[in-house]
């Protein structure tokens, strides 16, 4: 809640972020592009329009050479990037994508698909993770030796801290992480993953139901106070000692936040990490000799960035793509808007330098029939949609001889009866009616797939 609400207040105040806004064309083989992008520090109140602030020119100068020359307007501080392009998309906003178009007699399919920013890596996502989990209970369990090491029932706590704490704090970070993803496709999802790890912690004996009302106060009026009270009771009772008793003398530098705070920067002194932060310090102040001292929480926030796959002082720039389309897609991930046309996506995005988390992903696949042609040969419109798609595919695979012969085929058709025989009729030349492969099951004939697809559409 807390983090909620710093959240929130970021959101009011507004803070200086990248916008982009990428619109997409498809002109048969190539794709016309037209990224306008600027930066903003919120809005002015008065005029409605952006608090413009000066591009980065490093990255201005990278789009820039994505582009044509002359591909690269600017309107003050507002910057528009054009240009066609075939196959690969250019990395201008931070990724990857790509765009395919298949044009046939029957008509075209076309296909875009984009990766913005993010890490598509799970597998290391997840080991970092991990990591910044074990260096956490390993600070963790120094600082409680530290104070309470000599204590009866330390064993225990450090017990719990080694494997339980330590699997549990594996699995916030695995939830957050799911959260996150999930959240891009379902806007409750973050939500129910937030849900799901309370009752997580639940049934692991951090907290009961009951005391949700409590705790939920203490966040709300902002009281550390009861906060700590309630990690000092939890801390107790992994040391074994009953709800019934007292808490431990021992226990008193985590009653309030100052004590609490001093006690773990007392520890963090000490770490190799916050000891190496301390000599990069000491070489830097030789030619900055204002540079402050790294803080020894820093030591623990690198590792809680890891985690969560989030920096509360980080930048989020935001993204807004248009796809053009005469009709609706027939797949895609974007939200489609009748009235202008276009697939629309809008999110925002993680700053080009981070790579905490699942990259924002973008498709779509479309098919335009040719409606004169279908109709002249066959009296009608019968191929749309996925079926156009796939016939789309299946054609564009074909050479140059074996395309001939087929589109000769299509050119002699006449709508009428026998339509369907005589598609049925079609061979390539030399082809019989079915192989063998290398393990002896037969296979069909190279027309079998084309002759289904048009007599099953002439039904």
């Amino acid at each position: 809640m807390p983090l909620g609400l710093a959240l929130v207040a970021l959101l009011v105040t507004g803070c200086p972020h990248n916008e982009y806004m990428v619109e997409l064309k498809p002109q048969g083989n190539l794709i016309e592009r037209t990224l306008t992008f600027y930066r903003e520090d919120g809005v002015n109140t008065n005029t409605g329009a952006p608090n413009y602030q000066t591009f980065d020119a490093d990255e201005l100068a990278a789009i820039a050479a994505l582009y044509p020359a002359q591909g690269l307007t600017s309107d003050g501080e507002r910057h528009v990037a054009r240009g066609e392009f075939n196959g690969a998309l250019p990395p201008d906003v931070g990724g990857a994508g790509t765009y395919a178009n298949l044009t046939t007699s029957l008509g075209e399919a076309g296909l875009y698909t984009e990766r913005f920013r993010g890490d598509d890596d799970l597998a290391g996502m997840s080991e970092r993770r991990c990591q910044a989990a074990d260096r956490l209970v390993d600070l963790l369990l120094g600082w409680s030796r530290m104070e309470l090491g000599q204590e009866p029932g330390y064993e225990r706590l450090s017990q719990f801290l080694d494997q339980d704490f330590r699997r549990d704090l594996k699995n916030l970070g695995m939830y957050w992480c799911e959260g996150q993803l999930a959240g891009n496709y379902n806007t409750n999802a973050s939500e129910e993953f937030a849900v799901r790890f309370g009752q997580y912690l639940v049934e692991r004996g951090y907290y009961q139901v009951g005391e949700s009302p409590y705790l939920f106060r203490a966040m709300y009026a902002d009281d550390p106070h009861a906060l700590l009270s309630r990690i000092q009771r939890l801390v107790a009772t992994k040391m074994g000692v009953s709800e019934t008793e007292p808490v431990p003398a021992s226990l008193g530098f985590l009653a309030e936040e100052t004590t609490m705070k001093a006690s773990f920067d007392k520890y963090l002194t000490g770490t190799d990490a916050y000891q190496a932060r301390l000599k990069h310090w000491e070489e830097d102040r030789k030619l900055k000799p204002d540079a402050k001292p790294p803080e020894p929480s820093e030591v623990v926030d690198d590792a809680v960035a890891i985690l969560i796959g989030f920096d509360m002082f980080g930048h989020t720039d935001h993204l807004a793509v248009r796809l053009s389309l005469p009709a609706a897609p027939v797949h895609s991930n974007g939200r489609w808007e009748e009235t202008l046309k276009q697939v629309v996506w809008d999110t925002d995005i993680e700053d080009r330098t981070e790579a905490a988390h699942f990259p924002f992903f973008c498709y779509a696949s479309w098919a335009q029939p040719d409606e004169t042609f279908q109709r002249a040969h066959f009296g009608r419109v019968i191929l749309t949609g996925d079926e156009l798609t796939k016939y789309c595919l299946w054609r564009c695979s074909l050479n140059a001889q074996e395309g001939g012969q087929w589109d000769t085929l299509l050119a002699s058709l006449l709508p009428g009866s026998g339509l369907a025989e005589t598609v049925d009729a079609f061979r390539f030349q030399g082809e019989t009616e079915s192989t063998e492969s290398d393990g002896g099951q037969e296979v069909p004939s190279p027309s079998a797939y084309p002759r289904g697809l048009l007599k099953a559409a002439l039904r």
